[in-house]
Parts: structure tokens; sequence; C-alpha cells
């Protein structure tokens, strides 16, 4: 059974450590070897600020009391923005990333949000037709990740129930 749950601050470290594993999975086709992985020292530092942003919502997905899936939700440019969508690659295909996103998407609808957006890898194909079997629609927009290599973020957008009128996330 998954349980989802706000993060505490508490837990950067497990939340940066599933991360990490997540994306030397998943990623592993997509970065050259030169491609200079995060640190996880510096992902804890960004996990913290996350976690500590009152601007920020972070869920996470535990089975049995062990940490398996995480997502952010906040707001950018005045807009939704899901963001850190990691699950345990062992656990994939169980719904728990769904579940994630599911709960983000109906505290966006809740707090009136009408447009979410995300960012995903361009050369990650899976996630990529995951969120556009789930209604996104690549903009166009690219943000460079990795310019030695050309690796780029395609920006994705989601528009949410056309009565909602507020711009701005509320994670409360």
């Amino acid at each position: 059974m998954v349980e989802l749950r706000v993060a505490e601050p508490s837990e950067a470290a497990a939340i940066a450590a599933l991360h990490t594993r997540t994306t030397r999975f998943a990623y592993a086709e997509i970065f050259p070897p030169e491609a200079p992985p995060p640190t996880l020292e510096d992902l804890i530092d960004d996990w913290t600020t996350r976690l500590t942003d009152p601007s920020t919502r972070v869920l996470v997905a535990e089975v049995d009391g062990v940490l398996v899936g995480v997502v952010a939700a906040g707001s950018l440019e005045g807009e939704g923005h899901l963001s850190r969508l990691h699950v345990d690659p062992d656990l994939w295909g169980r719904g728990i990333g769904r579940a994630l996103y599911d709960r983000c998407v109906a505290e966006f609808e809740g707090s009136g949000t009408s447009v979410v957006t995300l960012w995903v890898l361009e050369r990650n194909v899976r996630a990529r037709s995951w969120y556009e079997r789930l209604g996104w629609t690549d903009t166009g927009r690219r943000n460079p990740v990795y310019e030695p290599a050309g690796i780029c973020d395609a920006v994705y957008r989601l528009t949410l129930d056309s009565r909602s009128t507020a711009s701005d996330f509320s994670p409360a």
C-alpha cells in the first residue's frame, strides 16, 4: 500500500539519495559519461531549499515506511509548476508516480491554478510519452541542461479546469 504525505525538511538527504538512484537509472542513456552528475551534497542543498520554501509543497510516497517516490509542486513565472517527480526504478509501473502526480494536480485544481508547467529532458522519451498521455502539451520551448552534449529540457504545459482563475499555487 502506497502512502502519500508532505515531506519534512529533515528528509532532504533521503530524498536526495532517491533522486540520485532514480536519475542514474533513468538518465544513463541520455547523458554522456563525461557529463558531471550533481553531487549528493548539491542535491541535499537543493531539496533542503525546496522543503523549506513556503511556496513549494514536496510530497513523498512510502511503501512499508520506505521512501520510494517524491514530487515538488509550486509556481514558476505565475503558473503552477510540477517538478522533480522521481520514483525508485525498482517500483516503476506500480502506480506510485501516478499517485504523486494525481495528488499534485488535484491540489493545483483545488487552489484555482489554471495552467501548470513542467520541464522534462527532451531525450527522456519514456517520461515525455507518459506526460503526453496525461494531456500535457510540448510548448516547443527548450531550456539548456548540458550544452556540450546538446541536452535540453522540453517545456510542457497542462491547462486545468477552465473555471479556475487563480495563477499561483497555494501549498496550504
